[in-house]
């Protein structure tokens, strides 16, 4: 499992762990510091995560789309441009459209969910998902950062 913490926002550092050896400790990525696991409660019997293993808070399901989506809209948008304008042959703009669809539909695919934490943000990428995860509730989050206050 790959984990990436979180601060304000932002990617702060990372670290990965196996959810079978459940280490106590691990080393940080690039800062170099140590943290300490809590791996009560937050793994089930099926190796799965139950609950944040950084803060032991409640985790919901996203998924992440990948840097790539991002190109396939631009050529999708300028490929309808090229087509509207008359620079491609109605053969060559079938072609590209499709290879384009093709393209988004393979990132939809693979794209796989993550969990993130609501209390501390840590986001757990590359791990099963249990399937009673649901997506992100505002209620739910108003709930913890009022008992955090």
């Amino acid at each position: 499992m790959f984990v990436e913490l979180q601060k304000d926002g932002s990617k702060t550092n990372r670290f990965s762990v196996n959810l079978v050896e459940r280490p106590s400790k691990v080393t940080l990525e690039p800062s170099g510091d140590q943290l300490f696991l809590h791996w009560d409660a937050t793994v089930d019997d099926s190796d799965r995560l139950r609950r944040c293993i950084i803060c032991s808070g409640d985790l919901y399901r996203e998924r992440a789309f990948p840097q790539i989506t991002g190109v396939v809209i631009v050529l999708a948008f300028a490929g309808a441009v090229a087509g509207i304008a008359g620079f491609l042959t109605t053969w060559v703009m079938f072609s590209a459209m499709i290879f384009v669809l093709l393209l988004d539909v393979a990132v939809l695919i693979f794209n796989k969910p993550r969990l993130v934490c609501y209390a501390c943000g840590a986001k757990f990428k590359e791990t099963p998902v249990s399937p009673h995860f649901h997506p992100w509730d505002q209620h739910h989050a108003d709930q913890i950062t009022r008992s955090k206050s």
